[in-house]
């Protein structure tokens, strides 16, 4: 069952085997594992459920519904960089591009070198990975649905032996209307809120929406449970709520999850909460023809290179309506009045660096987690040559013009231009970015001194604590994590299912 929490009026309480922070990547699967093994489920929402049926197609409106402070959430540092998130039903799912990319295993054999992870290897993960793409009908994106925007940038880079590929996403019946990032209004987009919380609801598990967590219950280094606030439509507090059960499952994030632990001043023996923070810092090439593009029309994020992913490099499509491209354009007044007006000549890709630079979430005034993060001169290089390579294969394709994302470099005109790049050091405040994957503030690890929680995803410190989302990842995945983290979630959920005498008693 499905609630929203604005229909229950008075405090609320009750009792559950488990109760699952969180509807994103992390929850939603664990929830349904779970209540698939019988347990008794309560799954808690801090957003509300939206529906495509009525998703907002004004880009900023949408924001302001789906996403946590309206798209508005920067690190702070330089340079300050936007770190939008999903709050809703489904999370982050329901607003990212649906790109899914299984983990590396040379990454995650160096996370076995550094930290250990004893209980857990590749080819636990591999079933998982399988279970996931199936459930979401992760497939290949058909040539036919990635439009003139990619094939562009195919065109050029094959000229310059780059190879691209589509990019494997989780869709059904897809239309190419290029609005993944405000809630697929198709319902095509494979969400949390399409399989695996529809499917944990029909299997008995509680879902209750408009529902923030303010306190983890403890007691003698055991969780007992949660108690929060049901919210109004406008982010206040209504009524109250409590609800116990030996197992508490955070999955609010990379940067809620360690603020709620940071704010209940729990799991922090370490000193590694919080800490650790990679984002992976991204920024995008704009490139004008002389004819007509509609790059949105197809999947925006529909095809991919990584043959820089060794120095730490993807290139990875995008596009954006025209109310948010008009604010990352590098002009204002006239010159950007100019530039819109070329919209439909336009193309885009972006860069994503697997970032050595690392920040950090502290507490906050109420529920606003601040959020540090330096760029430093090592990623910087690599955004540099992320950004050349983008444009040369823009030139190849023909482009007339291109606008890079690095101060005194707003538009080049040609690959003479492009060259001054190297006449100068570049500094990471020269770079205009936007990150969408916070990672790695609650660590795993086998060493209790150096991370938060174990192989099986439980606090070192509390039992019946776990964790399930991207806080988890010691480091920088390299690639969009989504199918990564209900992966691992589901990993954790079977290591509960299997020791369910451990914790329910």
């Amino acid at each position: 069952m499905i609630t929203d929490s604005q229909t229950l009026e008075e405090n609320f309480y009750a009792s559950a085997d488990v109760v699952i922070v969180g509807s994103g990547a992390g929850g939603a699967p664990m929830a349904y594992q779970l209540a698939l093994a019988g347990w008794n489920v309560i799954l808690l929402e801090e957003g509300q459920k939206h529906s495509p049926y009525t998703f907002n197609r004004q880009s900023w409106e949408a924001m302001k519904e789906m996403y946590r402070d309206s798209g508005m959430t920067f690190t702070i540092g330089t340079p300050s960089i936007p770190l939008p998130m999903g709050r809703a039903l489904g999370g982050t799912t329901l607003i990212n591009s649906g790109t899914c990319f299984r983990i590396r295993e040379e990454v995650f054999a160096g996370w076995k070198k550094e930290f250990g992870l004893s209980e857990i290897e590749m080819s636990d993960l591999l079933p998982r990975f399988e279970q996931v793409e199936s459930i979401l009908n992760v497939q290949e994106t058909p040539v036919e649905l990635l439009g003139s925007n990619n094939r562009l940038f195919s065109e050029g880079a094959q000229k310059l032996g780059v190879m691209t590929k589509p990019l494997y996403r989780n869709f059904k019946n897809c239309k190419g209307v290029g609005l993944c990032v405000f809630g697929c209004p198709e319902n095509a987009k494979q969400s949390m809120e399409k399989n695996f919380l529809p499917n944990a609801s029909e299997l008995g598990a509680k879902i209750i929406t408009s529902a923030r967590v303010e306190k983890i219950c403890v007691k003698r280094n055991t969780v007992t449970g949660v108690e929060g606030s049901f919210l109004d439509d406008r982010k206040k507090r209504r009524t109250k709520f409590k609800i116990d059960a030996p197992v508490v499952v955070l999955s609010c994030g990379a940067v809620h999850t360690p603020h709620l632990l940071l704010s209940n001043g729990i799991a922090n023996g370490s000193g590694q909460v919080g800490h650790n923070l990679h984002i992976h810092p991204a920024t995008k090439v704009i490139a004008i023809f002389d004819d007509i593009i509609n790059a949105w029309s197809g999947v925006p994020q529909g095809c991919y290179s990584d043959d820089y992913a060794s120095e730490g490099i993807m290139l990875e499509g995008f596009f954006l309506p025209p109310a948010i491209l008009s604010f990352a354009l590098p002009s204002l007044g006239m010159k950007l009045k100019k530039y819109m007006a070329d919209y439909s000549k336009m193309a885009g890709f972006g860069v994503m660096v697997t970032d050595s630079s690392h920040g950090k979430v502290i507490k906050g005034m109420g529920h606003m987690p601040l959020i540090f993060y330096n760029l430093n001169q090592t990623d910087t290089d690599k955004f540099v040559k992320g950004i050349e390579i983008a444009a040369k294969i823009y030139f190849e394709a023909g482009a007339t013009k291109i606008l890079l994302p690095i101060h005194g470099f707003d538009e080049v005109s040609s690959i003479d231009e492009l060259k001054k790049l190297h006449q100068v050091k570049i500094s990471p405040s020269d770079l205009e970015l936007s990150a969408f994957h916070p990672m790695g503030t609650c660590r795993m690890g086998d060493n209790p001194k150096t991370s938060v929680v174990n192989s099986h995803l439980e606090s070192h410190e509390i039992k019946g604590l776990f964790v399930a989302d991207a806080s988890i990842f010691p480091s920088s995945l390299g690639v969009n994590p989504q199918i990564s983290i209900m992966a691992f979630s589901l990993f954790a959920a079977d290591h509960l299912i299997r020791h369910k005498d451990r914790y329910l008693i």
